[in-house]
């Protein structure tokens, strides 16, 4: 594998990538038996049965996404700094098997942004009702820390995060639409609201979800914290108790470690905020 880099913390992230061919070989042979599992074939009928159910095209493009994602994951991880999201993975050419493959790669660091890391986050103390009640908050010590760091970033967020992360919850949204088998006019009359609405209430979800993100993320960065072993076990098991195997081998064979290790840093970053800033 040959990996070109941008030197220095730019951003966008650049990395250029050349696969041998035989690297191209062991990374589409991981591809085929991950394809085997999800069709439940036999892996020596692997490729005879996805000729019956897919187009060329298709069968291309899952071999390029796969191969481009597992390499991906070894030169980021060789020469990009903390990044936020999912890389962006460009070929240079269609994949053949059996001969050299080269593709682009895009990531976005963590923006050069400032964070509050040392005053105290203090619970307000609930204020009594007229008839004596006592108002408590409804957030949890974690979801006030979290909202917290959030309001205490200082600078401006990337417009392309900020697209990417919008992109991101559009695509969740309309997820969550075929999930439940919704029109997006049988949505909006359910929920009565106007197209705009709608919008905008994406937008805030995809501006509230990036900006907590990024303030997690700087906390990581600005204490120096970092993730171990223990802590990336106890974010598989949050994520699917008893699967942590299986969800394990299938971001690996898909090249999303990087997701994994997204949420545990931030997980540590939370779990330190709590630990060293809330008052209770």
């Amino acid at each position: 594998m040959e990996i070109s880099a941008m030197e220095g913390q730019t951003s966008p992230f650049e990395i250029d990538v050349r696969l041998e061919a035989e690297e191209v070989d062991s990374l589409a042979a991981g591809a085929w038996k991950r394809m085997a599992r999800i069709l439940k074939c036999d892996e020596s009928r692997v490729r005879q049965r996805t000729d019956e159910l897919l187009t060329a095209r298709e069968i291309q493009k899952f071999l390029e996404e796969t191969i481009m994602a597992r390499a991906s994951e070894t030169a980021i991880e060789k020469t990009a700094p903390l990044f936020m999201g999912a890389p962006e993975l460009e070929s240079n050419s269609p994949l053949r098997e059996q001969e050299p493959f080269s593709f682009h790669a895009r990531v976005y660091p963590v923006p050069s942004m400032d964070i509050d890391c040392e005053a105290p986050i203090v619970r307000r103390r609930p204020k009594a009702a007229k008839d004596g009640a006592r108002r408590t908050s409804s957030l949890s010590d974690r979801a006030l820390v979290q909202e917290t760091l959030r309001a205490r970033v200082n600078g401006t967020i990337p417009d392309r995060l900020l697209r990417k992360a919008l992109a991101l919850k559009k695509e969740q949204f309309q997820q969550y639409l075929a999930d439940k088998g919704l029109t997006y006019r049988e949505y909006r009359i359910a929920h009565r609201v106007k197209p705009q609405e709608v919008e905008d209430e994406l937008y805030d979800e995809a501006f509230d979800k990036l900006s907590t993100d990024i303030a997690l993320d700087l906390v990581f960065i600005k204490q120096g914290l970092s993730v171990d072993q223990d802590k990336i076990d106890a974010t598989l098991t949050e994520l699917a108790p008893g699967k942590e195997k299986e969800l394990l081998e299938e971001l690996t064979a898909t090249g999303k470690t990087w997701m994994l290790h997204q949420k545990a840093r931030r997980d540590v970053a939370l779990d330190w905020a709590v630990e060293h800033l809330l008052q209770r």
